[in-house]
């Protein structure tokens, strides 16, 4: 198979992306949250990030499965960090489907055949692009700092932490500042804000994946319905 062939539409990532929220608001049952866990972790798998869903996987281990600890402090950690880890380990994952090689166009054209409001439309598309830019500017800048012998491996960050803070974080906040002007830009030149339909080059269509995603995903929601039911 193609990289075409195994891509997930950006309509179904963005379910997933609704349906982690909700792992992260409500008290969602373990075994529904195992099974969202694997099926996210398998449709990471068949669109080619294998080291994610690994390091996914060593933190599901470590953080989310009750696993035995005699010491006890070192138990408690594990407990307070588990449910963080546990709640947004769904998350996490979902946005790294989604932005699995879609770009903005592909994104916009989606929300466009969704018929989604502008008030919705245009922040998401912000967003959707804000996100991988703002990704390459702190690799950038974590490569310029190894090139300087400031950061070259994460003991120098753990042992000086303000230093970390003073290279690496405040030079990403400035950028960051100058990657939201150009976006406001782009959008301008775009005319994002026209009411007028527009044609894309991405073709958007649901394919046996998505399909079959969309209605695991259902078949989720509905089985918490069930089991609260019984409860």
């Amino acid at each position: 198979m193609n990289k075409k062939s195994l891509s997930i539409d950006p309509r179904v990532s963005l379910f997933y992306v609704l349906l982690a929220s909700l792992f992260l608001i409500f008290p969602f049952q373990l075994s529904v949250q195992y099974c969202f866990f694997g099926v996210v972790a398998c449709a990471l798998l068949l669109i080619g990030k294998y080291r994610q869903v690994l390091c996914y996987l060593l933190i599901f281990v470590v953080f989310v499965l009750p696993i035995a600890i005699r010491h006890p402090i070192l138990a408690l950690i594990r407990d307070f960090l588990a449910i963080g880890f546990a709640r947004m380990l769904p998350l996490f994952m979902t946005m790294s489907l989604a932005m699995d090689r879609q770009s903005t166009g592909k994104w916009q054209a989606a929300m466009a055949k969704m018929k989604m409001p502008n008030f919705l439309f245009i922040p998401l598309v912000v967003c959707i692009r804000f996100i991988p830019t703002f990704i390459q500017e702190g690799k950038q800048i974590a490569q310029s700092l190894k090139y300087r012998g400031l950061a070259q491996n994460w003991r120098q960050i753990l042992f000086h932490p303000w230093q970390f803070f003073e290279y690496f974080v405040i030079p990403l906040l400035s950028s960051s500042e100058q990657v939201i002007m150009d976006l406001s830009s782009s959008s301008l030149i775009r005319c994002i804000q026209n009411t007028n339909p527009k044609t894309s080059i991405y073709p958007i269509r649901l394919k046996m994946l998505d399909y079959l995603l969309f209605l695991i995903g259902l078949g989720m929601i509905g089985g918490q319905l069930w089991l609260h039911s019984l409860i």
